[in-house]
């Protein structure tokens, strides 16, 4: 599942302002106009692209703190009622509690500054379940949480959200492959820098390295 979060996670933070490159900046605001318009607006080709994988991502993160909250929230309970706690198992319970009751509470609007702060508590929770996947599979601490978060639905989380990034994928093939068929061989010309990176992030093989690439999606835009 680590992957997957990695996944999202590599976009997500690329159309964070606080991550952002300066022409990174000016093109998530652009995208995030032109996302809360594009049903009505005749929307240049390569920006609906952008336009339509930003919705899926949005649909996603949406998706994941609805549920992923619920299952947090209430591994933290199981956590607090734990009759032994030491100082680094209570850092991770406050934290589990800040972001699952934040993920929890918060409700989304269609509004570029909603869709912005929906990224931001989605990272936050991409982070923290990195965090969680990353810690020896042998430590103590990492057997507490695998026990409270599997006893409240994360392995069904865990499924479900991989069968989803899967589908972001294979959606975003599909669309891109649309994107470039409508292409004159002039604009094939012109749109090089961004068909290149397409067939590096298709030819990589290194899971790893291929989500990275996923990220770098959002840096394309001119």
């Amino acid at each position: 599942m680590k992957q997957i979060f990695i996944f999202i996670a590599s976009a997500l933070l690329l159309l964070q302002p606080s991550h952002a490159f300066p022409r990174t900046k000016r093109n998530t605001e652009a995208v995030l106009a032109l996302f809360q318009n594009s049903s009505s607006e005749e929307v240049d080709p390569k920006v609906q692209l952008v336009v339509t994988t930003l919705n899926d991502i949005v649909q996603i993160s949406k998706w994941v703190l609805e549920k992923g909250s619920v299952v947090v929230n209430n591994a933290v309970k199981e956590l607090e009622a734990l009759p032994v706690q030491d100082e680094l198992l209570r850092a991770n319970i406050t934290r589990m509690s800040k972001i699952g009751t934040e993920s929890a509470q918060f409700k989304p609007e269609e509004d570029g500054q909603s869709i912005l702060k929906l990224l931001d508590y989605m990272v936050s929770f991409t982070e923290m379940m990195v965090d969680y996947e990353n810690m020896p599979d042998d430590s103590k601490q990492k057997a507490i949480l695998k026990t409270a978060l599997e006893n409240n639905g994360y392995n069904k989380l865990e499924k479900d959200y991989e069968e989803k990034g899967v589908q972001l994928a294979k959606d975003f093939d599909q669309e891109f492959g649309k994107y470039v068929s409508g292409l004159t061989p002039a604009e094939k010309v012109d749109e090089a820098k961004l068909l290149k990176w397409y067939d590096d992030y298709k030819a990589e093989t290194d899971e790893n390295k291929k989500f990275d690439k996923f990220g770098d999606f959002f840096d394309q835009i001119s």
